[in-house]
């Protein structure tokens, strides 16, 4: 039977690249934390690729191979942490074998004398320094006979020019060796070294050095020379006779270069070697149980699968028209069992992160090495699967975003100290599955991003005018650093700073069908988050429809599906907003956004609730209709420049719809995190007719507040509050936001009742505070019954009945100033 060579070669490359991670990994380890067993382990992986590449005609990768054999021998003996410069070259010689392997075409003429020559010169450095001799050559007495061999000098010897032209006649080398060798009773010369070349090729001259008179000779020890022809390399020779690279002298070598008797090298120990194709962890490899699978074949099998769920869906449309039971029964079995060969399919084309973290831990080295800072690295989520095309697509953007997390996040340590953080920076990277996507974070311990310097460049540029730019908020200043050539870094690194990156990071996770998006608090870190679908090509939709038009949500997009009740609309600073278990939800018309009409808010009969990682609203439609799995279709370039759809799907009566993109929708509409619109600066003229008061509830007592001081709404967690100086704070988006609570200020029971709490943020002259309520009620426009207080000084405005229950109206920013000077009113109740 003929051996398909093609198969084992990928094979074989698929192999050593998981080998060559592996590797990479035990030498990141061993700098850190020295252990024998992680030398262990790399000596294996090493000697794994080393045989197996000899049986594919690869002898450059063998010597490599070989060379850091002896490299990593020497360390097992010695059981010592490798230096800086030898770990160095380790990884060197690891990316040297990796590009190798990825160009196989171009192995056989690959030079890697210099790799071998620095390799050897390094190894024959640290053993002069801890042994007397050389690995064959050692002995356990040093009154034994010993040969070592000599470094090079300055000596001329002159070469008859016949062995030149017999070397050249013959396509062979010609090699000059110096060595010593030391004089054993008797007055012979014990010469191993002799003997070992001329194992390896015809020793055409042999002799000694100069005269004892000259100082060839002290204390019985000759300096000795060979001269040699051979069909081998200077690498083979060296391999074979295990004598230093470096005390050869080419004089000529052989077009050959490089090739053994046949194409590698013959194993010295056959129980080494006997295997063809092994693992580092002396499995073999037919053993497993596993094929590998070309990703064309896994593409194509995909997009038949995806074909056969367009089919099926028409299908079950067909056969429900008709009312034939037992037909519907056995075409919803069949739907099933397509489901699950689907499901089946996609997870061939899923791999775990853990593939990709092995990256990672080489990367922050090298960047630690360049930038001279010390960051500990934290990975999380190894296990969370991703589609291959996808962690293909994002792999750069995120090498990128942990470039700029050291490069410019991470102080040095000086800086670190002087602020009192650790010398040693941190860096995080995350993965979480959540609802179908999967969210990536890369944090760090840094310096954060300079707000006030976004500013100064997004103004220097023309992104924003001086009025727009004092308005926008710490999360919309972060969001500028995606926009194209923007960059604050003041210098331009080996690294980054040129302000090409992150705009190339959010175009990449975009067409990985995700978003990205920045947060940063000044002095504590910054980190990027990114929500990705776990793959691309079929997903689970919520069709609905407005204005006869049928879209698609994406399950994983959706929170709950309500059938709308008008009287829970209100109106906040012309937005609309909908009453949601106390809360204040934004609404939006589906119709609207997508510009189908300007259909008013009463022709919509449901309200889809939708999130994303960072935005909480409902979009109104008019119908809610079937589940289904679609196969997700490219758009146009028109239509992909919205940044509204994610894609298109054919549907089982064969019309299109649209698929929407939950966060495109949200960033569009420039909608801020579960919060309400930050309020902007607007003359009294456009201001509503009425007054509208924000109805909430603190320990039973309703209060009332005038909605125009309202900048924002935030939902929070009470573990989220700190202390300074016995004031509760929160950290909110970059800075420190002080809370007021008006059981302090009204004597009201402190007792905690929820987990969670509502805060109202209002703008003061010094900054944002915070009003920390249990609940909001609602919005209205008129108080009934409203008696005006007589002392305005103390904030209350006056009360109201509404519903049955007394409703004390407030002047926010009056209580909260007095709260936030440790004033109490009298007792309420």
């Amino acid at each position: 039977m003929e051996v398909d060579y093609v198969s084992l070669l990928k094979d074989f490359l698929a192999e050593s690249a998981d080998l060559l991670d592996l590797a990479e990994q035990a030498v990141l380890d061993i700098e850190k934390d020295y252990k024998p067993e992680q030398v262990n382990t790399l000596f294996r992986v090493i000697h794994t690729i080393k045989g197996n590449s000899a049986i594919f005609d690869l002898p450059a990768v063998s010597k490599v191979s070989h060379s850091l054999e002896s490299l990593l021998n020497h360390r097992r003996k010695t059981e010592t942490k490798p230096s800086d410069e030898e770990v160095a070259l380790i990884l060197n010689c690891l990316d040297e074998i990796r590009e190798m392997l990825s160009q196989v075409e171009k192995n056989k003429g690959w030079d890697v004398e210099d790799l071998l020559i620095r390799i050897n010169s390094f190894l024959t450095v640290i053993e002069s320094g801890e042994k007397a001799s050389f690995g064959l050559y050692s002995r356990k007495s040093e009154e034994k006979n010993e040969e070592k061999i000599a470094p090079k000098e300055k000596s001329k010897i002159s070469i008859p020019k016949k062995y030149v032209e017999k070397a050249k006649a013959e396509n062979s080398s010609l090699f000059f060796l110096k060595y010593q060798s030391k004089e054993t009773e008797g007055d012979a010369v014990s010469d191993s070294v002799l003997e070992a070349v001329s194992t390896v090729g015809e020793i055409l001259l042999s002799g000694q050095l100069g005269s004892p008179q000259n100082g060839s000779q002290k204390n019985g020890v000759h300096k000795r020379y060979l001269l040699v022809l051979s069909d081998l390399s200077l690498s083979d020779i060296s391999w074979k006779t295990n004598i230093p690279i470096n005390a050869f002298t080419a004089v000529v070598e052989s077009r050959a270069n490089g090739r053994g008797e046949n194409g590698f090298h013959p194993s010295s120990n056959p129980k080494d070697e006997s295997s063809s194709l092994t693992r580092a962890d002396g499995a073999n490899v037919q053993a497993e149980s596993y094929l590998r699978i070309p990703l064309q074949a896994l593409d194509h099998m995909i997009n038949l699968a995806g074909e056969t769920i367009i089919v099926r869906n028409q299908l079950l449309q067909k056969v429900e028209s008709y009312q034939d039971h037992s037909l519907l029964s056995i075409v919803r079995n069949l739907s099933q069992l397509i489901t699950l060969s689907q499901e089946s399919i996609m997870r061939t084309r899923l791999q775990k992160l853990e593939s990709f973290y092995k990256k990672i831990p080489r990367l922050v080295r090298d960047l630690e090495k360049i930038t001279g800072k010390e960051v500990e690295l934290h990975l999380e989520g190894g296990e969370v699967e991703l589609d291959k095309n996808i962690i293909d697509t994002i792999s750069d953007p995120i090498t990128h975003m942990i470039r700029n997390a050291i490069d410019h996040g991470i102080e040095a340590a000086s800086e670190r100290t002087a602020f009192g953080k650790p010398a040693k920076g941190n860096i995080s990277f995350s993965a979480a599955l959540r609802g179908g996507n999967v969210i990536l974070k890369v944090s760090d311990d840094g310096r954060g991003l300079n707000f006030e310097r976004i500013r100064e460049k997004a103004i220097e540029r023309g992104i924003l005018n001086p009025e727009e730019a004092d308005r926008k908020s710490t999360e919309e200043l972060a969001e500028l650093v995606f926009i194209p050539g923007f960059s604050t870094s003041q210098s331009v690194s080996s690294t980054s700073g040129r302000g090409v990156g992150m705009d190339v990071v959010k175009m990449n996770f975009q067409k990985a069908g995700g978003s990205v998006s920045i947060s940063s608090v000044p002095g504590k870190g910054t980190i990027i988050s990114a929500t990705l679908p776990q793959t691309l090509s079929i997903i689970n939709c919520q069709m609905v429809a407005t204005e006869g038009m049928h879209l698609a949500i994406p399950q994983a997009n959706i929170s709950e599906l309500i059938l709308l009740d008008r009287k829970l609309v209100s109106s906040i600073e012309n937005k609309e907003v909908y009453q949601l278990r106390g809360h204040l939800l934004p609404i939006l018309s589906a119709s609207k956004i997508l510009q189908l009409s300007n259909s008013s808010i009463t022709e919509s009969r449901y309200l889809v609730v939708v999130h994303t990682e960072k935005h909480h609203f409902g979009l109104l439609v008019e119908e809610i209709e079937n589940s289904e799995e679609i196969v997700v279709k490219p758009l146009t370039k028109d239509l992909a420049r919205l940044n509204l759809y994610t894609g298109a799907a054919i549907l089982g009566d064969g019309s299109v719809s649209l698929i929407l993109d939950i966060s495109g929708i949200a960033k569009y509409l420039s909608l801020q995190a579960n919060i309400l619109e930050e309020t902007k600066s607007i003359s009294t003229k456009e201001t509503i007719a009425r007054d509208q008061y924000l109805l909430f509830a603190v320990r039973g007592q309703l209060f009332g507040i005038n909605s125009n001081d309202v900048q924002r709404i935030e939902l929070i967690d009470l573990k989220q509050i700190e202390y300074i100086m016995k004031r509760e704070v929160i950290q909110y988006r970059g800075e420190v936001l002080e809370l007021c609570r008006l059981e302090n200020y009204f004597n009201l029971s402190n007792e905690q009742v929820h987990a969670q709490s509502t805060v109202i943020l209002m703008h003061f002259e010094d900054g944002r505070k915070g009003l920390l309520v249990e609940e909001i009620v609602n919005v209205v426009e008129e108080i009934p019954s409203f008696t005006k207080s007589e002392d305005l000084s103390t904030g209350v405005l006056g009360s109201g009945v509404l519903s049955g229950q007394i409703v004390i109206i407030i002047d926010g920013k009056t209580v909260m100033s007095k709260i936030s000077k440790n004033l109490t009113l009298v007792d309420i109740n």
